[in-house]
């Protein structure tokens, strides 16, 4: 008998085989529909799977005992890496390819984990036996099988049970799932953001103009807090990093005139996000009406760790001099509320703006674990 390219059983009528055991192919409508309650679904026309005899008809060798034929059948599959078995209609294993890893006499159903792998086998048989492939997937130990079972007519009819290997595949979806709820959480909470910078901008807002240059810039520092996430495969990102693209948008090709220090941390996602809007902020209004405004004026970035194992503490602060001489505000506006309230929901700890006349002071205090989360 010659395979196929594809595992499946070549064209031809009737092949021969070691032992003089013949397939011969049998007419489309030779096989009979089985319906059996909760069973797995008989397969689709030309939906063959490879390594499955969708029918056929076993002639034994004569003058060789059932045993022997039955053996013959199987002499194909014997270096198959999917396991191959032939039952007798009540699901008795007759004979098996040293992959199936299963004995004659034994009851194939039994071989598959729990109570669900087992009905699911006992189905397949019915309506095998009622001469409709079936296929069902389960897991015998610690491998999962995509399995198949088809009538083998004849003068002694039997069922072939064919099972192939797809543990990878499975592990694949399994990882696939969870990146897709993983994305549908970052999702959210993205849009969250972008929907609380946008109401934002547009209540405070002068008018629609500046409207949309504020709410341009600001969508530009959350993209590029998105860089720098993606850098990190969104689970961390560097808190330098996200320093830099803030000295980068603001430096106006002056980065001397920022001074920052600080270890390489790396913070959550939706830490990465705060952080980058915060320093938006502030590098706004620097550039508006604090240091960055004049020529003179510079800034300092600095961060530290501080606390003991298991209770540290991120200590930054973002300090301004050199520019012109600073007053309150008299409304609290965006950059305020980002850093004076979000900052303190999203990390804990405490965050303070203050106003010196030499320049704006902005400190924040938080413990480190809630900063580096990855929710």
């Amino acid at each position: 008998m010659r395979i196929g390219l594809d595992g499946g059983f070549a064209p031809a009528d009737t092949e021969r085989v070691r032992g003089d055991a013949v397939f011969q192919r049998v007419s489309e409508g030779a096989s009979r529909a089985g319906a059996v309650p909760n069973a797995p679904e008989p397969l689709a026309a030309g939906a063959g799977w490879p390594g499955c005899v969708l029918a056929a008809v076993l002639v034994p060798p004569q003058g060789c005992d059932a045993r022997v034929a039955d053996e013959a059948v199987l002499l194909p599959f014997a270096a198959s890496l999917d396991g191959v078995a032939l039952l007798d209609p009540a699901g008795l294993v007759l004979a098996a390819n040293p992959r199936a890893g299963t004995l004659r006499g034994a009851a194939w159903s039994e071989g598959w984990d729990g109570p669900e792998g087992r009905a699911a086998a006992e189905a397949a048989l019915a309506l095998a036996r009622g001469g409709s492939p079936a296929r069902f997937r389960s897991a015998a130990g610690t491998v999962w099988w995509d399995v198949t079972v088809t009538p083998v007519a004849g003068a002694s009819p039997r069922l072939l049970a064919v099972a192939r290997d797809v543990s990878e595949q499975r592990q694949g979806e399994a990882r696939q799932a969870v990146l897709l709820m993983e994305m549908e959480h970052r999702l959210k909470n993205t849009l969250a953001i972008v929907q609380a910078i946008a109401t934002q901008t547009l209540r405070n807002a002068p008018s629609l103009p500046a409207a949309a240059e504020a709410l341009g810039a600001r969508m530009l520092a959350l993209a590029q807090a998105h860089d720098v996430l993606m850098q990190g495969a969104w689970a961390s990102a560097s808190l330098r990093g996200l320093v830099d693209g803030a000295v980068r948008l603001h430096g106006d090709a002056t980065p001397e005139r920022f001074h920052v220090t600080g270890p390489e941390i790396m913070v959550g996602p939706r830490a990465a996000l705060t952080l980058a809007l915060m320093l938006h902020e502030l590098g706004t209004n620097a550039a508006k009406y604090g240091a960055l405004s004049n020529e003179d004026g510079r800034v300092g970035i600095g961060w530290r760790i501080a606390g003991e194992a298991g209770n540290e503490w991120l200590w930054f602060r973002w300090a301004e001099h050199g520019g012109p001489p600073v007053s309150p505000p008299t409304r609290s506006g965006f950059g305020s509320r980002l850093i004076e309230r979000s900052l303190v929901h999203s990390f804990g700890g405490s965050a303070r703006l203050r106003y010196p006349r030499g320049g704006v002071v902005m400190a924040l205090v938080a413990p480190l674990a809630a900063v580096a989360a990855e929710g």
